[in-house]
């Protein structure tokens, strides 16, 4: 448990409003949500956490993320571009 943690589906989101992302960098990781996240869509992670006990949730939550796989990949949105007339 962390003081502000996020739920995993709205940090997914976050995620996902990024054209082509590759790849996030989170440097107040806290206890992983956002890696857990990424380990669900496929996107490549970099976490910084300062606080040992969060670290090394985040680190458990997220090699959890990793060992479970995924049956379905995920696939991104395809960017549609709307006319503005």
């Amino acid at each position: 448990w962390h003081p502000t943690q996020k739920p995993t589906e709205l940090m997914k989101w976050c995620i996902l409003q990024v054209p082509s992302v590759q790849s996030v960098l989170d440097p107040f990781a806290g206890s992983g949500t956002t890696g857990v996240a990424c380990v669900h869509l496929g996107v490549k992670f970099t976490g910084i956490e300062r606080e040992r006990a969060y670290f090394d949730a985040a680190c458990e939550r997220i090699s959890r993320a990793q060992a479970q796989g995924q049956l379905i990949p995920h696939e991104m949105p395809k960017q549609v571009q709307e006319s503005l007339v």
